[in-house]
């Protein structure tokens, strides 16, 4: 009798569905706004709903979720449920009972705190063992994942749980069912539009990024990924069944439902006034058609190893949709051997938890402190902030590094400040050292980060030393590589237009490969994004790996006097060049870093910038 019931209320349903328009006036303190003002006239509208309990929501589903065959829509499984279906607290396996699901989970926005605790616009009944499964991950994109199967009653999960593969994202995730993906999308819509004013005070998890993106509410991948979903699976009639229902759902004098709409199942084209295409654009409030163009995050192929030659190699991908070109970023992560720079420690003082200076000399006993054991010094201090003092007023002070297998090129890069006393003190200095080879560093009163490259090191352990007493100086965090890190930076995401041996960026290609020629030798990572011919971009792919063993017969950007190498040397060279001084050798091509067929002090200029910060 109750499967007739829910059967005959949901042709009842679906048939006023099919007459039902938004009732008139709803929307309209909205028309002609955009952006952030736009989201908080919706806010206006949807947020001063009736409040339902939290075990009335079981009365409500019935109305809500309820299919043609009288069972609920579970976007979570495959299993029957209905109105009288067991609830079970905890699940051993899928299709043992029913959950209430916050498919916007309540931990983000700090428990169960009304009126978002029992919000049935996004509280939907799902297969509790799938739920729990669930918990409170993301929602997300995992090319991999687990779905759950039983395989005794023939139901299974729908969707499934694993590792994000969505770029930007590396966690845990639960990837819905394609055909759930934008119900779900227009549910979070929903969410921080309803709750606008409230979002930035919720403890909030990694779909949400309100420090930074503000009103827009989500982290900048979930943004990307929710739109693609918005725009893949349009609104559809069960949707639109669910939206009237929950806003009216009468049953005599008993009301089911809690009186107000989701804006992004009437209007669909209002996320793209304010997460999408459309955004600095007043809405008119007449239904605009979904972007129709095709979208996808292009997919990085792995390398194939064949179209590796001298100094290149083929990077494909798979098509991104409607686009116009693609971009390509390659950065080169790992040097030949003779130039690789390898972190050797990495400090940061962790274990010191003091509000205050120290009295106590630690310097005997600093794996109490410290994340690496073997560290020892002399005068040393525990201080507020994590960080240590080292010295006094009558006795100098120093600080020494565990035993490391170092080379002979060492980079040194510390954060340290000077000590001032009631008195006040002269500026100090830090002598950094690796047995015989020291370098002296003036530091400021705050705090900052110095980078040092100590050469001919044959010492196992670097020290740090004031210069005289009381030239007490803070020491926060101090990192230990092998190498030069000024020659060879830690890659960035920075995108630039060109580039040189051991980085690149390509735009404007039109297919889904590329040869990337003349690179020095060593491991390359790479990535591309799509432009769509919208002028909207993709994010950027997964990424790819090559190995280029051997270099190109192609002049080393930089190597100004050919020995093979980029250093002061090649400065020196191209002084000499620029001031008229005859040089024994000289490479034009690779002196000319500003690529306008011209020898200047620009590119000496250039050149330092190469040596100092990796870039050009």
């Amino acid at each position: 009798m109750m499967k007739k019931t829910f059967s005959v209320l949901w042709a009842v349903l679906t048939g006023l569905t099919a007459l039902a328009a938004v009732p008139d006036g709803y929307y309209t303190i909205a028309v002609g706004k955009s952006d952030e003002a736009l989201m908080t006239a919706l806010e206006g509208i949807i947020s001063m709903h009736r409040q339902l309990g939290y075990n009335a929501l079981w009365d409500s589903y019935p109305y809500t979720d309820a299919g043609s065959d009288g069972y609920y829509i579970d976007m979570y499984s495959t299993c029957k449920y209905n109105h009288d279906s067991p609830h079970p607290g905890g699940a051993s396996y899928v299709g043992q009972g029913l959950n209430r699901e916050h498919s916007f989970p309540k931990s983000w926005f700090g428990g169960e705190v009304d009126p978002m605790f029992t919000d049935l616009m996004m509280i939907i009944p799902v297969d509790a063992y799938v739920n729990q499964r669930r918990s409170n991950n993301p929602y997300g994109v995992c090319a991999g994942g687990v779905t759950y199967v039983n395989e005794e009653m023939g139901v299974s999960m729908l969707g499934k749980l694993g590792t994000s593969t969505y770029n930007g994202y590396t966690l845990t995730v639960y990837e819905p069912d394609d055909e759930y993906k934008g119900d779900f999308a227009r549910i979070y819509f929903y969410m921080v539009t309803c709750y606008k004013s409230l979002v930035g005070s919720w403890p909030g998890c990694d779909q949400l990024d309100y420090a930074d993106n503000g009103y827009k509410a989500f982290s900048d991948w979930s943004i990307q990924m929710l739109m693609e979903w918005h725009r893949a699976d349009p609104v559809s009639d069960k949707e639109r069944a669910r939206n009237e229902a929950v806003y009216s759902s009468i049953d005599g004098n008993k009301d089911y439902g809690q009186g107000n709409r989701n804006p992004f199942v009437d209007h669909p084209e209002l996320a793209e006034y304010i997460w999408g295409t459309k955004q600095h654009v007043s809405w008119t409030g007449e239904d605009s058609p979904v972007d129709p163009i095709v979208k996808r995050t292009p997919e990085m192929l792995p390398v194939d190893t064949t179209a590796i030659a001298s100094g290149a190699f083929r990077a494909d991908w798979t098509s991104g949709g409607d686009v116009s070109s693609y971009t390509l970023h390659v950065d080169r992560i790992a040097a030949s051997e003779d130039d690789l720079v390898t972190l050797m420690m990495s400090e940061n003082f962790s274990g010191i938890t003091t509000n205050s200076d120290g009295n106590s000399d630690i310097g005997s006993s600093l794996d109490r402190y410290t994340d690496n054991p073997g560290w020892t010094g002399y005068k040393v201090y525990t201080a507020a902030g994590q960080s240590i003092k080292v010295g006094t007023s009558s006795a100098i002070g120093y600080l020494v590094t565990p035993e490391l297998d170092l080379e002979s090129t060492v980079t040194v890069v510390f954060s340290a400040k000077n000590w001032r006393g009631s008195a006040g003190s002269d500026n100090s200095s830090v002598v950094v050292s690796c047995g015989d080879i020291t370098k002296t560093i003036p530091i400021a009163d705050t705090v900052a980060t110095y980078t040092v490259v100590l050469r001919g090191c044959t010492a196992d352990k670097v020290k740090f030393t004031m210069t005289a007493v009381s030239k007490r100086f803070y020491i926060y965090n101090v990192d230990v590589y092998n190498g030069d890190l000024l020659l060879n930076p830690p890659m960035t995401r920075d995108i630039v237009e060109e580039g040189d041996s051991t980085w690149r960026t390509v735009s404007g290609i039109t297919d889904t490969c590329y040869t990337v020629q003349a690179l020095a030798k060593g491991v390359y990572e790479y990535y591309v994004k799509a432009i769509y011919t919208d002028g909207t971009e993709s994010v950027w792919s997964n990424i790819q790996h090559a190995t280029i063993t051997a270099s190109a017969d192609q002049p080393l950007v930089g190597d100004v006097n050919c020995d093979g190498e980029v250093d002061i040397n090649d400065v020196t060279t191209l002084i000499d060049v620029v001031l008229g001084r005859v040089v024994e050798q000289f490479d034009e091509d690779a002196a000319d870093l500003d690529h306008d067929n011209d020898i200047s002090i620009n590119d000496i200029t250039t050149l330092i910038d190469i040596l100092l910060h990796g870039v050009h």
